[in-house]
């Protein structure tokens, strides 16, 4: 876990394997040691309001992208949907009244920053990334690793890897304004984005 001081308050960037069951006693344990004020999620505000009335079990991959990513991390143990390294940061921060809040973008933020940094090719080539998920022997020993390699393939064109700097930017901006108001800050963040965060974050 990451530590960045900012002005007179503290951000701790914790960073979680999406989707791995055992990430939820890693998260309670952040919360227990940090004792934030507040915990930012990357996640966008509206799966933050589904993750928070959801009720049912455990949901299917939506796509190829994440077919792979369940396959993959399967090798270490079976990851489920909804994640719960989010999921478990909000219930124990709703039974410590602590608030929670959405650093990520929002989707009309997203689906504007997709346009503007992905172009019509790579959108096309879409089917050859499927194809080379397909035959792709990932060569990760842990499942931190596994995630940081899938990333790499599935953001590799530069459309893509702009996208994904993009939502950087915006998470360490929204843990910015959080931390201008609350001290300790907890920030839960995957894993392939959580470096990239730290990044923006720092002075």
């Amino acid at each position: 876990m990451d530590e960045v001081r900012l002005d007179r308050a503290t951000v701790h960037i914790l960073p979680v394997v999406r989707g791995l069951p055992s990430e939820s006693e890693t998260v309670r344990r952040a919360i227990e040691s940090t004792r934030p004020s507040a915990i930012g999620l990357s996640i966008g505000p509206e799966e933050l309001e589904s993750l928070r009335a959801y009720g049912g079990g455990p949901l299917e991959p939506e796509n190829f992208e994440e077919e792979i990513y369940v396959a993959g991390l399967s090798a270490w143990e079976p990851p489920v949907k909804p994640p719960p390294c989010f999921d478990t940061a909000i219930r124990a921060a709703d039974g410590k009244r602590v608030p929670v809040e959405a650093i990520d973008m929002d989707e009309v933020t997203y689906t504007e920053s997709y346009v503007n940094c992905v172009s019509a090719l790579e959108v096309v080539f879409v089917g050859r990334l499927e194809r080379r998920l397909s035959k792709k022997r990932f060569l990760a020993r842990n499942p931190r690793d596994f995630v940081l390699e899938w990333d790499a393939e599935v953001n590799a064109s530069p459309g893509f890897h702009q996208l994904q700097a993009r939502r950087e930017a915006f998470m360490a901006g929204r843990l910015r304004e959080i931390a201008s108001s609350r001290d300790p800050v907890l920030a839960v963040v995957e894993v392939e984005r959580a470096q990239g965060v730290r990044a923006a974050l720092s002075p």
